[in-house]
């Protein structure tokens, strides 16, 4: 019983997200629609066809039913012509207005709703669901109402020759709602399937690409070719599946079309044999039920349609409900001053605490070293900082005011975040030195910046100098380059809080220390925020905070923390003993 409202329960809630995505994105309602009212005036041409060549058949030569039949057919030829373009261009401007509103939800989703879904499984939402479910959809919208208004105008008609000719499309209607619920379900619960399959492939595969490098250097390729072979084979089984259920709805639909001539067959001739109908109302009848048939067929089609759609279309809706950030646009502009944490709880789950009624200062203009043990909760202050995520309980002010009041836009344009990864996108130099800047910068300025992060020598000895081509994630440069790369557009930034997420780890100890000095010389009198183990920031900081297991539990000068601190000294230590024999 449990397992029978759990599906319900999941049915409803797959409807909900489908009509979520349904509200929260736009469609290109004006081709949309004059796709519908060409689509309508096709089927209401339609049903003439049948009345007109039922004449001819009959033996009405005339000039007034021969025109009839080339009029009718002209416009339906036109018709069709019509709708085939307009419906093109009404898709992919849909397709693209529903990317740009799904692409645009995702840029302002909080980053805990990534943690819990994967950036890399998101990226089939933009391409094949928007892709799918658009199309899907507005087939559906523009044929509707052209399929209702000619069986509203064919039905009466028939219905005029004799009522019993109506039985005939009666007993087809259990046929296709039979075929629209069963095949409806398997048809969503396979587009789920495949869809999820295709989100965890991509995420797979794209994480793999940019590992290449790393794969190689520990000789894994056949362990992870087995591993893309398996998720590929996965998919391989969902999409054997849906061959499966396309062959099941091809034979149903066959044997459907064969039973509705039949009827049309043996029960109009019984009636014209019985004399209740002429054989014009017959020929006619005739040439109307395979129209009929296939407008039923098409309309139990639309709603397994609809059910596939619910299912491609139910990831988007998630993700069109999932929580956003509070950018607090109509807040005052960020200030500055110093970064105090009062009494701050904070975890990333409900099992583990990260930080425990943390209190801390961070003084406006100083340098601030943050050390501990890994799983301290260093890190975490970063992104706290930064607003990436919200304490559970307690508070951050800057200046006073408090973190969570600010306009989110102002006070992110006053940071610059910087770490070991050194982060960069593909493009030119100029557009990876200039990423995220809010006004013109010359070319004097991109010159200064890169020789104060030593840089330009290596920038001008590429074909193009500024302009030329990086490839994907900087993959062609080293990482003291990437790192230089990133103090340079930091440089140009020239926020007034820099906060250092271990910038040097990656580095050996000599570019290590030449990338310090160039962090303290470039952003002197700046507020610099560094979580680090490097010797060369901690001896340098004005402020040294000592951290474990989520808590402070010291600050003060190196000299102060050598005295008194044990953890700290510990810390000191080994990482002198690393670097004697780096």
């Amino acid at each position: 019983m449990s397992s029978k409202n759990n599906s319900k329960e999941e049915n409803r809630q797959s409807w909900h997200q489908f009509l979520v995505f349904f509200k929260n994105t736009n469609f290109s309602w004006g081709w949309i629609l004059l796709s519908t009212g060409l689509t309508i005036v096709y089927y209401f041409t339609y049903t003439l066809v049948p009345g007109n060549t039922a004449a001819l058949f009959g033996g009405q030569f005339t000039d007034q039913a021969i025109k009839g039949v080339l009029v009718n057919y002209s416009v339906i030829m036109v018709m069709l012509l019509l709708i085939g373009a307009v419906s093109v261009i009404a898709e992919a401007k849909s397709v693209r207005s529903v990317r740009k509103s799904v692409w645009k939800r995702m840029m302002g989703i909080k980053t805990s709703y990534y943690d819990e879904h994967g950036a890399n499984y998101l990226l089939s939402a933009v391409t094949s669901d928007t892709q799918l479910s658009v199309s899907s959809l507005i087939s559906v919208i523009t044929v509707l109402p052209g399929q209702i208004s000619y069986l509203a105008k064919a039905i009466p008609q028939i219905n005029g020759f004799s009522p019993k000719l109506v039985w005939a499309i009666v007993i087809l209607i259990p046929v296709y709602v039979g075929y629209a619920f069963l095949i409806g379900r398997w048809q969503y619960k396979v587009g789920m399937t495949i869809q999820g399959r295709i989100g965890t492939l991509t995420g797979y595969l794209s994480d793999r690409i940019r590992n290449l490098s790393l794969i190689k250097s520990f000789g894994t390729e056949e362990k992870e070719e087995a591993k893309g072979l398996e998720a590929s084979k996965e998919l391989y089984q969902a999409n054997i599946e849906f061959g499966h259920m396309n062959a099941v709805i091809v034979a149903y639909t066959i044997g459907a079309e064969v039973l509705g001539t039949i009827l049309a067959v043996v029960w109009g001739s019984i009636l014209l044999k019985n004399q209740e109908i002429t054989t014009e109302e017959w020929l006619t009848f005739f040439l109307f039920a395979p129209t009929i048939n296939t407008v039923l067929r098409q309309l139990s089609t639309m709603w397994s349609t609809l059910k596939d759609v619910q299912g491609r279309a139910s990831r988007l809706g998630a993700l069109m409900e999932a929580p956003r950030e509070d950018m607090n646009e109509n807040a005052p502009e960020a200030v500055t001053g110093d970064i105090r944490f009062e009494a701050v709880d904070f975890s990333y789950n409900e099992k583990v605490q990260t930080l425990k009624k943390m209190d801390l200062v961070i003084p406006e203009g100083k340098t601030t070293a943050i050390v501990g043990p890994s799983g301290s909760g260093k890190t975490t202050v970063l992104r706290l900082i930064e607003s990436l995520y919200t304490p559970q309980s307690g508070s951050i002010t800057v200046g006073g005011t408090p973190l969570k009041d600010m306009n989110l836009c102002s006070w992110r344009d006053k940071l610059s975040y910087v770490n070991q990864i050194a982060e960069l996108f593909s493009g030119t130099v100029r557009e990876a030195l200039t990423y995220g800047l809010k006004r013109p910068v010359t070319d004097e300025e991109l010159e200064n910046a890169a020789k104060t992060a030593d840089i330009y020598d290596f920038i001008m000895t590429l074909p193009g100098g500024f302009d030329a081509e990086l490839s994907l994630w900087g993959g062609s440069m080293s990482g003291g380059q990437r790192q230089r790369m990133v103090i340079a557009r930091e440089l140009l930034r020239q926020a007034q809080v820099l906060l250092l997420d271990e910038p040097t780890s990656a580095l050996d100890p000599e570019t290590a220390s030449s990338v310090a000095d160039t962090f303290f010389s470039g952003f002197e009198g700046k507020t610099i925020v560094a979580v680090t183990h490097e010797l060369g920031y901690i001896a340098r900081a004005d402020q040294i905070i000592v951290m474990n297991e989520g808590e402070v539990i010291d600050k003060g000068t190196h000299e102060e923390l050598m005295e008194r601190c044990d953890l700290y000294r510990i810390l000191v230590e080994e990482q002198s003993y690393q670097e004697v024999f780096a």
